[in-house]
């Protein structure tokens, strides 16, 4: 029995670690990919940029649906079949996946490829055209690497998918930053620069491909048990000793097979289509609501590239809440597997708090400091208005992808998806109603009521299947008194640095103001919260790390200089 309970406890902590590692590449790529974009505004500008951003929403969008729902489907009829033991047939499921969404991703690259020129009318953006063709040309490699990484998924296999995350994207920026090189060096136009830069969508796909398809070795052959309704025979390497076996079943027709795996990726490619939706929005209706007239196509795609400074940003924090909230998720469901709803619920209640605050800790942090940061990463104070009310989005954002992690960690994928989409058509619809009279300032609070209708959309449908308590007003009020000490704190601060650093290069000083505010925000809120008694030792030790750690040991410092008892409730 101890044996028996020693491996299934080192294979779950395989799983575990397992799926911790392939987590953690995917939010180290997408890290890279967002922090690529700074060095792209700088070096070619603002029209650049939002030419850039505009293409890459749409790319992102067809690559989707191209290979959305495909590798889950795989990775999960990939892992039935191994369990099994019927290698055969999960060399089949591999084998129909690649065939299926290699024809799927010719055929949205032909469709993108040919229409490229309809598609940047529609954007507004005729210039658009040779950069839609660019990214196209990505859709010929991804869907492969897409069923090769659910293929290894499938058999615990982690190692792998995550070097060809990581190879996808860091070739990817090396291929920007050296098109980009050539392109300011030999002074090309915009449209030519956007569209060279683009070519690194498909060096990352080439690149990541490559990484999958490097021999990993594995024994391939075994003895195989054809199962039958009559006896079972079992053939050993030599034909008369008895072997190890492993099962092989008749093989489905290819018509079953092909139905089995449209039916689990259909739901996923629903979920997976609507992430990308909001940028999509953005893409085809700012740059043309902007508009004024054709002779102003350029200087609308400025503006939009001025916006989406504030969204780069805001991407970093909603990256960094979703990976907080996937590393809570795993501990959600081990207890609702136990049944243990007390634990469920707390876990549950915790994470909802958490992403509270660091949601509205996020968005105070970038109102009070939108001017040092947005000249401190881009050079200048374009658009610090409508990054301080895209920082407000933060709070939304963080909800939203907190909340949609614990509901599917409860198993509900449809619902995160439909609050999503229905936050999306209320983005394009404030577009319309605010970008012409406010330009990306309306784009901006859009955005931060879109994703606020989210998170509320979220957190309603969360109650509706966790018990979780009405917030308490003394929880209330101790968080607010946490964040306003906070906003003090980075305000003198601000001051206080912009003051010492006044006589520096303005992007030095606004530097030297934004990193230590940060850290200020961060450090007093923290302690606010401990003071105030909001959160209790019990609390903060759910976060991985933080258990016995140095922080824990300030932390509970702190709270002995606060709370006479000293205890942990």
């Amino acid at each position: 029995m101890r044996m028996e309970y020693e491996a299934r406890h080192a294979g779950k902590k395989t799983l575990w670690q397992g799926a911790a590692l392939l987590g953690g590449a995917a939010l180290l790529s997408k890290l890279i990919g967002t922090l690529q974009k700074i060095p792209l505004q700088n070096l070619a500008g603002d029209e650049v940029f939002g030419l850039y951003s505009a293409v890459y929403a749409l790319a992102i969008m067809w690559m989707t649906l191209a290979s959305a729902g495909i590798p889950v489907a795989v990775s999960a009829l990939v892992a039935e079949r191994t369990a099994q033991g019927d290698e055969q047939g999960a060399r089949r499921i591999r084998r129909w996946a690649l065939g299926l969404l290699t024809i799927s991703g010719l055929i949205m690259f032909s469709i993108l490829w040919i229409g490229a020129d309809r598609f940047a009318m529609w954007m507004g953006a005729d210039s658009a055209a040779d950069a839609i063709r660019m990214s196209s040309l990505a859709l010929l490699f991804a869907p492969a690497t897409a069923v090769l990484r659910g293929d290894r998924q499938g058999r615990m296999q982690m190692l792998r998918p995550a070097i060809s995350q990581l190879a996808e994207q860091i070739a990817r920026v090396a291929f920007m930053l050296a098109a980009l090189a050539m392109a300011l060096n030999a002074a090309w136009s915009p449209s030519a620069t956007a569209a060279a830069v683009h070519g690194g969508l498909s060096a990352g796909a080439i690149a990541g491909l490559l990484a999958m398809m490097v021999y990993a070795g594995g024994r391939r052959n075994g003895p195989i048990v054809i199962s039958s309704i009559g006896a079972k025979k079992r053939f050993g390497p030599d034909g008369d000793t008895p072997a190890p076996v492993r099962p092989a079943s008749l093989p489905e027709s290819r018509r079953a097979l092909l139905k089995r795996i449209i039916g689990v990726a259909i739901p996923v490619a629903i979920a997976s289509v609507v992430a990308p939706l909001i940028g999509l929005i953005d893409a085809f209706s700012i740059p043309r609501l902007l508009q004024r007239g054709s002779e102003e196509a350029a200087w609308a795609l400025a503006q939009f590239g001025v916006y989406n400074r504030g969204v780069a940003l805001l991407q970093l924090v909603i990256m960094g809440a979703a990976g907080a909230a996937s590393a809570l998720v795993p501990a959600f469901t081990a207890a609702r597997a136990r049944g243990d709803g007390e634990a469920f619920t707390s876990r549950a209640r915790f994470a909802m708090r958490l992403a509270w605050w660091a949601g509205c800790a996020a968005a105070i942090g970038l109102v009070l400091l939108a001017s040092p940061i947005n000249k401190a990463l881009f050079g200048d104070g374009s658009g610090t208005g409508a990054m301080a009310l895209v920082g407000l989005a933060a709070a939304g954002g963080t909800l939203q992808a907190v909340s949609a992690a614990l509901l599917q960690g409860l198993g509900e994928l449809r619902a995160p998806a439909v609050n999503l989409a229905a936050a999306a058509l209320l983005k394009l619809s404030l577009n319309v109603a605010l970008v012409p009279a406010y330009g990306i300032a309306g784009a901006a609070a859009a955005i931060a009521i879109a994703y606020a209708m989210a998170a509320v959309l979220n957190a309603l449908s969360l109650r509706q299947r966790v018990q979780l308590p009405a917030p308490r007003a003394s929880l209330a009020w101790r968080s607010g008194a946490a964040l306003a000490a906070m906003a003090a704190a980075v305000a003198l601060a601000a001051l206080g640095l912009g003051a010492l650093t006044a006589a520096l290069p303005e992007r030095v000083s606004a530097l030297l103001v934004a990193l230590p505010g940060v850290a200020v925000g961060a450090a007093v809120f923290a302690a606010a919260l401990v003071a105030s008694g909001a959160i209790a030792p019990r609390d903060w030790r759910e976060l991985p790390g933080i258990s016995g750690s140095r922080a824990d040991g300030i932390l509970l410092r702190i709270r002995s200089l606060t709370h006479r008892d000293n205890q942990e409730g």
